[in-house]
């Protein structure tokens, strides 16, 4: 295997961890900050996104990943020190039988979290901008307000937050980022990519909860929308968790609709943290197999 100076390889791929087309895959694996593995048959790498550190994998069959994965993780996973994150994440798209591949996944450290599904709108021409209720407004993001923001995600994503580094690296690299504004306070947010190839991303979009139930998510999402149409984007797509309140339907309610989901999963960076849950998982199966008393 090598990490310095990757050759291109020509093989046929059938299993990879999530769909990407092959020049992307190739831009992505050229990054200066990838990290990327190669042995026959098989590419790995650590890759930086949106404020995030992805493992991605391609490989030319499931015989070729249940032998090369544990040997290209582990020397993978000495690098992971260099990425300052407080864990990485892996994207599983289309795996339906996932028995074989889990067991593998978790001895590495790496625990699912909830389901996502990346909603779609197709007909950005048609979108008028939102009505935003009395006493309200809708205006740019500024430094200032990303404490704010960063609370917001937090309360409102619970356990499917990306981090505060995520937010804030997406922050600072926001093409448009708006906030919902009520009485001096802003309650609402959302976080715009570019758009890319006619394709635009609300990469975050969430209301304080204490204002939930007024359908101000709706107003927030609405707003995020039109101003991708506005920059002539011909497709949003924005990431929905069916256990975040509202998530799927605040956005079909707006005109999104269904589109491809998957499971994501994420290990820690901290060795020690990591160390120690495995060994207090090991206790923990020696309990239930010998009883309290041992």
């Amino acid at each position: 295997m090598t990490t310095e100076r990757r050759q291109m390889q020509q093989f046929d791929i059938a299993v990879r961890n999530a769909p990407i087309r092959p020049r992307e895959w190739e831009r992505l694996l050229g990054q200066p900050d990838t990290e990327a593995l190669q042995t026959a048959g098989a590419e790995m790498a650590l890759v930086m996104q949106q404020g995030q550190l992805h493992l991605m994998f391609a490989f030319e069959s499931k015989e070729v990943l249940t032998t090369a994965f544990n040997p290209m993780w582990n020397a993978l996973q000495k690098r992971l020190q260099q990425f300052n994150v407080p864990y990485v994440k892996l994207d599983l798209v289309a795996f339906t039988v996932r028995e074989w591949l889990d067991p593998m996944l978790e001895m590495h450290g790496f625990l699912s979290t909830p389901e996502w599904m990346d909603l779609e709108h197709r007909a950005l021409v048609e979108v008028t901008p939102p009505e935003v209720p009395a006493g309200l407004s809708i205006r740019r993001a500024t430094a200032d307000d990303h404490d704010r923001i960063v609370a917001i995600e937090a309360d409102s994503y619970g356990a499917a937050a990306d981090g505060a580094e995520a937010t804030r690296v997406r922050l600072a690299d926001a093409a448009w980022a708006g906030v919902l504004v009520e009485e001096g306070a802003v309650i609402g947010y959302a976080i715009n990519t570019a758009p890319d190839a006619g394709i635009g991303r609300v990469l975050s979009c969430a209301i304080a909860n204490e204002a939930w139930g007024r359908g101000l998510g709706k107003v927030m999402l609405g707003a995020a929308t039109y101003q991708l149409a506005s920059v002539e984007a011909r497709q949003a797509i924005v990431r929905g968790r069916p256990d975040v309140p509202r998530s799927l339907p605040t956005a079909v309610a707006v005109g999104y609709r269904p589109g491809r989901s998957g499971f994501e999963l994420r290990r820690t960076t901290d060795e020690k943290a990591l160390a120690d849950r495995i060994k207090q998982r090991q206790v923990d199966g020696v309990k239930v197999r010998f009883g309290r008393w041992h």
